[in-house]
């Protein structure tokens, strides 16, 4: 399954792409501007799925999604925001989205949606609150865990983070995996692409 992911924020794609590519079905190609991703389509396309951020630079209102809608047909383009309204979601759809997918999911839940997408399965087409920042399941952590986190987001090993504020690693390692058990992970990726969609940093 090849996919184009365009979004600005360098971290997010880098960790959707090591989460997806985890799994030996998917290729997954990165731009950070609708500029760049027609050149990644007219190059290297039509994808099998283009996933679009709704605040990539270049969108001017939803005229970037339809230029993208357009160099992909007619293979599907999703949305991906966290702050679309459904008045705003219900125009990306009219402009050609196939769905629009709130932040606040979950990354195993993305998964399943690409997929369905993808196989040609039935996907919601607006899918989440995607104005909120944040749902019942988000996960809470205490203000220690969090700064931790945020020192993992920012590529810190644990004896850096250790360092910084001024613990023991070991004490680190445990936060770490208080962390990673509250997130529901097992990586470093995994973290720092929940995190994001739960505006945890």
């Amino acid at each position: 399954m090849r996919i184009l992911f365009a979004d600005d924020h360098d971290l997010l794609r880098d960790a959707l792409k090591a989460y997806l590519e985890a799994d030996e079905e998917f290729t997954v190609e990165l731009a950070s501007t609708v500029d760049e991703a027609l050149v990644g389509i007219a190059h290297e396309g039509p994808f099998d799925l283009v996933l679009l951020d709704y605040q990539i630079p270049g969108m001017d209102g939803l005229l970037g999604l339809r230029r993208i809608v357009a160099a992909q047909d007619p293979r599907p383009v999703m949305l991906l925001t966290g702050v679309a309204t459904d008045g705003t979601a219900a125009a990306a759809l009219r402009s050609g989205a196939v769905a629009v997918l709130s932040k606040t999911m979950s990354v195993e839940k993305l998964k399943v949606a690409i997929v369905s997408v993808i196989n040609g399965s039935f996907v919601p087409p607006y899918s989440g609150s995607a104005g909120q920042a944040g749902n019942a399941d988000t996960p809470t952590l205490t203000p220690r865990q969090e700064q931790v986190l945020r020192c993992i987001c920012s590529g810190l090993s644990n004896k850096q983070i250790a360092r910084d504020l001024k613990l023991t690693e070991a004490t680190i390692k445990m936060h770490v995996k208080m962390i990673f058990a509250k997130l529901g992970v097992n990586s470093r990726t995994q973290a720092i692409l929940i995190a994001r969609n739960f505006n945890l940093i």
